[in-house]
């Protein structure tokens, strides 16, 4: 009985220190404008501006400090035993900064449902590895090498 004003006022404080916590919002002023029908924009973040000049399929980044080139390519269209996959290859600066999915087609649920596990795991492999030798994932033995397959075609046609 003793202890139950000391518990009870705890609790209090507790819960008016959980209502009263506010969170900061970090506070950056952007902006972006974009010039019509050229393809250039011009983003400005916390005072440094940056202007990107984009083609189909490379797009060069310059800032005060250096320039940077951003290209992409499509790989091959592999077939494997349960559909096949096609990946885009995304590079900046001689390194492998975005691998996507173009096209995947599969025969049946089962094959998704292993595709969509396996495909993250296997995108953060290509990241890391930052070539097409990657470790394919258990349980995922075809996607995996139609997967190393089209990302070597994709890294090829990007540094032909």
């Amino acid at each position: 009985m003793k202890r139950a004003p000391l518990v009870l006022t705890g609790t209090a404080a507790g819960l008016v220190a959980v209502i009263g916590y506010h969170t900061a919002v970090p506070q950056a002023s952007a902006s972006a404008s974009s010039s019509s029908g050229t393809g250039a924009s011009t983003i400005n973040i916390g005072g440094s501006s940056s202007t990107s000049k984009s083609t189909a399929a490379t797009k060069t980044t310059t800032t005060a400090r250096s320039v940077e080139t951003t290209r992409s390519a499509v790989g091959s269209d592999i077939e494997y035993q349960y559909g096949d996959i096609e990946l885009k290859v995304t590079m900046t600066a001689g390194k492998i900064t975005d691998v996507t999915v173009v096209k995947q087609d599969v025969d049946d649920s089962h094959s998704a449902q292993i595709n969509r596990y396996a495909l993250p795991e296997l995108r953060s492999e290509a990241l890391q590895a930052q070539s097409a030798k990657i470790d394919g994932v258990s349980g995922a033995s075809y996607i995996s090498a139609a997967y190393e397959q089209s990302l070597q075609s994709a890294i090829d046609k990007l540094k032909a």
